[in-house]
């Protein structure tokens, strides 16, 4: 996976190093490349004092360790709930995804991307112990943001070979399966962000890489390349 970011590289490395953990493979002036689980992510400085790229992911981690995960972030970052009235659980940032049977919990990093873990409970998955980074075990979800989510969604599902997830809502189409989303998501609209500063979803170059995948592709009119694993 490929995402672009205006925040210095060192920030990030130490985020992501430091912070939550997680392996570096390499970093040079212009790029950073660090392993989410057994996901590759290389993010690429930009300097351009008119943009601030980000995105969402999300990390799958064991489908039984939300709460553990809950309380190991919670000590290394604030934590956030982008759908603060879709939560019954008393911790308010656990966020209860019940009709995909999963629970997550949500962060920033330096570059403002919306991170996620998500704990999928039809997945088979389940460990033993504390929550550690060897619980972060891939990149499960990317967000794709388009202006037409319809459109988005129907070129994807005609040109990959991947299925819609589950049912979609005005705004939001996910496509693939538990192992891996492609989430298509309306332009324009604020999902999260630093207090008193909106987060408004918007079209920056994204590189997704998915296994099984025949072909590379190019989203029309979109900086999106979906590239064969």
């Amino acid at each position: 996976m490929l995402l672009q970011t205006a925040a210095p590289l060192d920030a990030m490395r130490n985020f992501y190093e430091k912070t939550i953990g997680l392996q570096v493979l390499s970093q040079t002036a212009d790029q950073l490349v660090v392993m989410g689980g057994t996901t590759s992510i290389t993010f690429s400085y930009v300097k351009n004092k008119n943009s601030r790229p980000f995105y969402h992911f999300a990390f799958n981690i064991p489908e039984n360790k939300i709460y553990k995960a809950f309380e190991w972030q919670k000590k290394r970052t604030p934590l956030i709930n982008p759908r603060p009235n879709n939560t019954r659980d008393p911790m308010k940032e656990v966020v209860d995804f019940s009709h995909w049977n999963a629970h997550s919990i949500f962060f920033l990093d330096p570059a403002g991307n919306l991170v996620e873990y998500i704990a999928r409970h039809d997945l088979n998955n389940a460990t033993t112990g504390d929550f550690s980074p060897k619980d972060i075990l891939y990149v499960s979800e990317i967000a794709f943001i388009v202006s037409e989510v319809e459109t988005a969604g129907n070129a994807f599902l005609n040109e990959l070979n991947l299925k819609q997830y589950r049912p979609s809502s005005p705004g939001f189409w996910p496509i693939g399966d538990e192992y891996g989303l492609l989430l298509m998501i309306d332009k324009g609209i604020t999902w999260t962000g630093h207090p008193g500063q909106a987060n408004i979803t918007d079209v920056f170059n994204t590189v997704a890489v998915i296994e099984g995948q025949e072909k590379n592709w190019t989203l029309t009119g979109y900086p999106y390349q979906v590239l064969k694993g």
